[in-house]
Order: structure tokens, then sequence, then C-alpha cells
């Protein structure tokens, strides 16, 4: 498989992670090169469509009149 970044060597990878206090497995894809990781999770968030911002009001700043 080649990885998604650099288009370099990706391979399937089982390591371990600690970091949160208990250790847990980890399948995911990690490239030689760069060292991106793919596992489940970001691959399916890379393939759900984006959503749409439903608040936030304009996006342009306006100023003078129009912002009173």
């Amino acid at each position: 498989m080649n990885c998604q970044r650099c288009n370099g060597l990706a391979v399937y990878d089982d390591s371990f992670v600690v970091c949160t206090g208990s250790s847990s497995e980890v399948h995911a894809w990690r490239c030689v090169n760069c060292g991106m990781i793919v596992d489940e999770v970001i691959h399916r968030n890379q393939q759900a469509p984006p959503r749409r911002k439903t608040s936030g009001g304009s996006k342009f700043r306006q100023y003078g009149e129009a912002a009173a």
C-alpha cells in the first residue's frame, strides 16, 4: 500500500499505545518514509463527507455602519 501523504511504502503495523496509562492494541497502516499512521477510525473519518457549519453567522467581518 502507498502512503496518502508522501506516496511512500506503508506497512501494516501492530503497535501498542501506552500514553493513556493502559496499553491498548492499535492495528494501523504506518508509512516507512514519513511516519503517517492511518487506522480504522482515521480511514472512516476520511471517507465521511464534510459537515456544514450551522452556526457562526457571516463569514466576513463587517466594519463601520454595517457592524452596528
